[in-house]
């Protein structure tokens, strides 16, 4: 028998899964993103949705054309929902973190995966042995689940919802080739040279080569030919095997550079504001693994002291 006949009222509230759905929904602003992370149909989240506004007596989004819209009252709903949710997630992780094995699922890009963390990650596992680490790669178009990723490397300003961002590096992209196609004794090179070669290209960025001609003043220039790749590290390598000249992010290729596979043939770097961040959901933050991976990472790349670049030499000199 309940003691006190009244706590069952006073604590009423809507149905969960519903809950559930509108805090993804609204996060996203998107049923077909909120479907996604919480791996059910749109359909579903439609439904959801619609039984939460039943309960709740009104409309909690304003579907139009662009896609769908927050009163500020369902706005403020969403964001005490979200964190809620993030606390019961906190609570769930640290139960689980002291019942389980350190797994540390991190989602990255693959070519921040082969270019980085491949070459880096056997010195995390030195320091962190009981640590395992599952790499998952992955694009933004693609999205997870939030438990299925501990830690994630995300390229963009920083700003996303419902989680912790710690910068890496900002963007410092400078075009890199292979000796086999260039002399690095006689750099810096002229951007004119282009005009002789093949431009390397990623799908997804394509503004790359663009931005960084417009820093040279060079948009006029046209190279003798141009190659797209749909994986960036594909160009990458293709570089390497003196296809081509590519545009580098220089964390990447500080191994290559300094055993003389890649270097910079120009002096010109390409700074934008746009960088790569590692991104923690909330209710990971306190989980042993995922704080020591953090501060690896970060101090990992605060000793490579990302700078401009010295002139390069020549591997025979």
């Amino acid at each position: 028998m309940d003691k006190d006949p009244h706590a069952r009222s006073a604590r009423r509230i809507a149905p969960l899964n519903p809950l559930r759905a509108f805090e993804a929904a609204a996060r996203h602003l998107s049923f077909t993103q909120a479907a996604d992370e919480l791996c059910v149909t749109q359909g579903a989240v439609s439904r959801s949705v619609k039984a939460l506004e039943d309960y709740m007596g009104e409309p909690l989004f304003e579907r139009c054309h662009n896609g769908l819209l927050l009163s500020e009252k369902s706005d403020m709903l969403a964001h005490r929902l979200t964190d809620i949710f993030d606390r019961l997630g906190a609570a769930t992780a640290e139960f689980r973190g002291q019942k389980s094995a350190s797994i540390l699922t991190v989602r990255t890009y693959t070519s921040f995966m082969i270019g980085f963390l491949l070459p880096n990650l056997a010195n995390f596992q030195v320091l962190h042995p009981k640590v395992k680490v599952r790499l998952v790669s992955g694009t933004d178009s693609v999205e997870l689940s939030r438990s299925q990723e501990d830690v994630r490397i995300r390229y963009g300003h920083g700003q996303w919802r419902g989680v912790e961002s710690t910068l890496l590096f900002h963007d410092q992209l400078r075009p890199v080739c292979s000796p086999k196609l260039l002399d690095p004794a006689k750099r810096p090179y002229s951007p004119n040279i282009l005009k002789d070669h093949v431009l390397l290209h990623q799908e997804f960025r394509r503004n790359d080569w663009p931005d960084w001609l417009a820093c040279v003043e060079g948009e006029n220039i046209t190279a003798k030919d141009n190659m797209m790749f749909e994986e960036l590290s594909v160009a990458y390598q293709a570089a390497i095997s003196g296809a081509g000249i590519v545009i580098a992010q220089r964390p990447y290729f500080a191994r290559e550079i300094a055993e003389g596979q890649l270097f910079e043939p120009f002096d010109t770097v390409l700074h934008r504001d746009l960088g790569y961040y590692l991104t923690i959901p909330h209710e990971r933050r306190d989980v042993p693994q995922v704080r020591a991976f953090k501060n690896w990472l970060v101090q990992t790349f605060r000793a490579l002291e990302i700078s401009e670049p010295a002139p390069v030499q020549s591997r025979a000199a």
